[in-house]
């Protein structure tokens, strides 16, 4: 697989500890569609800069709010351990095939952020999965604030022109921030 394929694999899970003697993994999930993967999927294995190997599903059930997961061809306790920290690989879903208002956090950054009444705030560095809701992570030469991902506040995306459009409530965004 060459590098250029790599982008198009998203990470989904964090493989953890061993579970039971027969190789079976927890794994933290690290998706807004864990039903995604299922039994008899291929998936990818590595570290962050994408999929080295790859594996199919032999079996996938929720355990304590992870994946329990077992691998067609990792039936070893020993082998298992191997890949705790890994990373699991799914392909990327086309954007028509996501839910309305999802996206990847790799196409909302770049993005440049400005209000309703056009004013420039920023630019979209990256996705704060904060503990009650997501944010966008705006900034602005040395300063940056937080964005309620929700849609009463971030009321457009336009991926073609490469703009997010937000209604700031007062006191999201300073006066002095939007002038600077």
């Amino acid at each position: 697989m060459g590098s250029d394929d790599r982008r198009d694999w998203l990470i989904v899970g964090r493989a953890g500890k061993p579970h039971g003697v027969h190789g079976d993994l927890l794994v933290e999930i690290i998706t807004d569609f864990p039903e995604r993967l299922t039994d008899g999927l291929t998936f990818g294995v590595g570290d962050d800069s994408g999929p080295s190997e790859f594996h199919e599903v032999f079996k996938i059930r929720f355990h304590k709010r992870r994946w329990l997961l077992s691998v067609r061809d990792l039936r070893d306790r020993d082998e298992a351990e191997t890949w705790r920290g890994r990373y699991l690989y799914l392909p990327e879903q086309a954007l028509d095939e996501l839910p309305e208002g999802f996206y990847y956090e790799h196409h909302l950054v770049g993005l440049a952020c400005r209000s309703k009444q056009g004013a420039e705030l920023g630019e979209v560095t990256g996705v704060d999965q904060g503990p009650g809701q997501r944010r966008l992570i705006v900034r602005r030469g040395r300063r940056e604030f937080l964005v309620p991902y929700v849609p009463e506040i971030v009321v457009e995306i336009d991926l073609d022109k490469g703009i997010v459009t937000i209604d700031a409530p007062p006191g999201l965004v300073d006066d002095d921030f939007i002038s600077a």
